[in-house]
């Protein structure tokens, strides 16, 4: 590590370390790292992000560290080895390691991925074949071997959940320790994401996609269709009385998997693949509501955006976003397995985005997940960490 912050009395101080292996502009771990190390800057906090690629930003160290990218089996199980090696070369070393990545080095961990064992139980329970194959590929196996070992180790001094059922799930599957888990939701600029966003896109948007100003929009915001529920999405839509659009902003590399399925179930132009966005506020100004029934999703930031705009928001039983959908209407959680559920949940949230109350509504429950909350929350668990590794430090030193 090159360089190191200093204190207003000139001081030197060793920053915080984030550890992401890799960068994605539309990755919502990696947006969400990046703005939660700019806020740590901004508080004039040190700060460095080892990765394969990041983003310059000012102020921010940048160290690279790379492992080998195939096969894929192992790319996560290389980057963890990697990166631990350059940890413990990095002279002064880190104040204190964040890994948003499985990391058996560091002293926090930000499970923004969820529990991978959750992932794989919930795609078994949806389905008995996929299980069967599940089991027997490579990649899930090192990625539970890499999950274990980071939740053992003797280093790790806590677990940032980020999302209630994360955070059970963490419990049930590793048996770590309850008082080490920090429940610490994501959080956005409610500036940012508001409901004048309506006014401002609705009529424009749609006059280009030539929808009628009354014609109703389920919207989507994701990539890797199958994870996120878009399958079943398209199947719900099909059955809907008021025969809704539904926009999907995302990419996924079997796309044209998608729009077959789409044109099978007789949707054909009511289904727009609009493409991956770098801002994604237009199209949350210009639908009704929006869906995310993933087979297992840890938080799912756009349920928090689409909410902060005022759209009822449909999700899963498995995305961790539900605990802020179940302010508004725990109705609009759905059991994903059950045929007509889904179906159901979004009748419903149509039926409320009639309503001229609604999207206060909806935006009065996202309003307790303010950015400002998540890293205040983040900030006063860094100080924690910080001053029990410093004891232990002074402890050891005194018994030399």
């Amino acid at each position: 590590m090159q360089t190191t912050a200093l204190r207003p009395d000139g001081t030197s101080r060793k920053p915080i370390l984030f550890v992401r292996r890799q960068y994605s502009p539309f990755g919502g771990g990696e947006i969400m790292l990046d703005t939660i190390a700019k806020e740590f800057r901004a508080r004039d906090m040190a700060v460095a992000i080892m990765s394969g690629d990041w983003p310059a930003s000012e102020g921010i160290e940048f160290i690279r560290c790379t492992g080998r990218r195939f096969p894929r089996a192992w790319r996560a199980r290389s980057f963890a080895m990697a990166a631990c090696r350059r940890i413990s070369q990095l002279d002064p070393a880190p104040a204190l390691v964040q890994s948003n990545d499985r990391l058996p080095c560091c002293d926090i961990f930000r499970a923004g991925e969820g529990v991978h064992a959750a992932y794989l139980a919930e795609r078994r329970r949806l389905s008995k074949l996929d299980g069967a194959g599940l089991s027997l590929s490579l990649f899930h196996k090192e990625m539970l071997r890499l999950e274990r070992l980071t939740f053992r180790s003797a280093g790790l001094r806590a677990v940032i959940a980020i999302s209630k059922m994360v955070a059970d799930d963490i419990r049930r599957h590793y048996d770590f320790p309850a008082d080490r888990i920090h429940h610490i939701p994501n959080g956005i600029s409610l500036a940012t994401y508001n409901v004048a966003l309506r006014d401002e896109h609705r009529a424009r948007v749609r006059a280009q996609l030539d929808v009628p100003p009354d014609k109703p929009v389920i919207l989507f915001v994701g990539s890797g269709f199958t994870r996120k529920g878009l399958a079943p999405l398209i199947e719900a839509t099909a059955t809907l009385e008021s025969l809704p659009e539904l926009w999907v902003v995302g990419h996924d590399t079997r796309m044209e998997t998608f729009r077959r399925l789409a044109q099978k179930r007789g949707l054909g132009n009511r289904v727009k693949f609009i493409g991956p966005q770098k801002d994604v506020r237009p199209w949350y100004g210009a639908a009704d509501i929006a869906a995310l029934p993933s087979v297992y999703e840890p938080f799912g930031t756009v349920v928090l955006e689409a909410m902060a705009c005022g759209l009822p928001t449909v999700v899963s039983t498995m995305c961790g976003g539900r605990e802020l959908v179940e302010r508004f209407d725990p109705a609009l959680v759905c059991n994903i397995a059950e045929r007509d559920g889904l179906a159901t949940s979004l009748g419903r949230a149509l039926q409320h985005s009639r309503s001229g109350e609604t999207a206060h509504l909806v935006r009065q429950a996202a309003s307790q997940y303010g950015l400002d909350t998540m890293i205040d929350r983040t900030v006063s668990l860094y100080e924690n960490v910080l001053a029990e590794k410093r004891r232990e430090e002074a402890a050891a030193a005194q018994r030399i």
